[in-house]
């Protein structure tokens, strides 16, 4: 709890800080997966597909917000039979704040499974033009509409600019921590592991390709999922 509030506080002090160009470039929207603050032009689409496995689409209806739908299809063996498991998500981004060399954002998402998330990101610096990188800092509140349970997940990035087209990333992701749980409810010790996931992306204007490595750092087994490379495709459409 503390952590979210420091990074609210956070936040606010940086938010009323006062770059960008105004230049958007296909997968300027998130770093591997954590969302920076940036928005598409106006009338401009996206589609974004994470590991062959999770579609997501994006629109822009004005400068400032992005109204997207995703669906990720998780493949299982069950008794020897391959079943797949389809989530739907629907979400949204606004940016607030536009200044010289600092972004904010709100956002959140609401699944087919009644989890809602709802957190806010702010991100320093550009990629594009004389810009040479960017950092971004993201906290979000995550719960399920039928329960009390409540957790916080914190976030952080980085984006180097190496030349024109190509980027190197990295970001980190901290193990939620619980708010508010119901009675009955009861977790591990917080925070034992963090999700790292660093590596390059290729750049276009509208076209954009990540290519990297997950690691979970802490008292945590590796998943199975961690033997392969991140992989992610952006289009956009002006």
């Amino acid at each position: 709890m503390k952590k979210l509030v420091f990074l609210s506080i956070l936040i606010c002090a940086l938010s009323f800080l006062g770059a960008a160009d105004g230049e958007f470039h296909a997968g300027d929207q998130s770093v591997f997966i954590l969302p920076t603050a940036y928005t598409m032009p106006k009338g401009s689409c996206a589609v974004t597909v994470y590991e062959a496995l999770i579609p997501q689409s994006a629109y822009a209806p004005i400068d400032r917000l992005h109204l997207s739908a995703a669906g990720i299809f998780l493949p299982t063996l069950n008794e020897e039979e391959l079943r797949c498991i389809v989530i739907v998500s629907f979400g949204a981004k606004y940016n607030y704040f536009r200044a010289k060399n600092v972004e904010s954002a709100v956002l959140g998402s609401l699944t087919h499974y009644h989890t809602v998330t709802l957190g806010n990101v702010v991100s320093f610096g550009s990629n594009s033009g004389d810009g040479k990188g960017s950092v971004h800092l993201m906290g979000m509140l995550t719960g399920d509409i039928e329960s009390d349970n409540l957790r916080g997940i914190l976030g952080t990035g980085g984006i180097l600019k190496l030349s024109k087209h190509v980027n190197i990333m990295t970001e980190l992701t901290f193990e939620p921590f619980n708010i508010k749980t119901e009675p009955s409810y009861h977790s591990e010790e917080e925070n034992r592991y963090v999700l790292l996931i660093a590596g390059l992306r290729f750049k276009w204007k509208k076209a954009s390709f990540d290519l990297g490595f997950m690691r979970m750092l802490g008292d945590v087994e590796q998943s199975e999922l961690m033997r392969y490379p991140f992989v992610k495709i952006t289009a956009i459409h002006f």
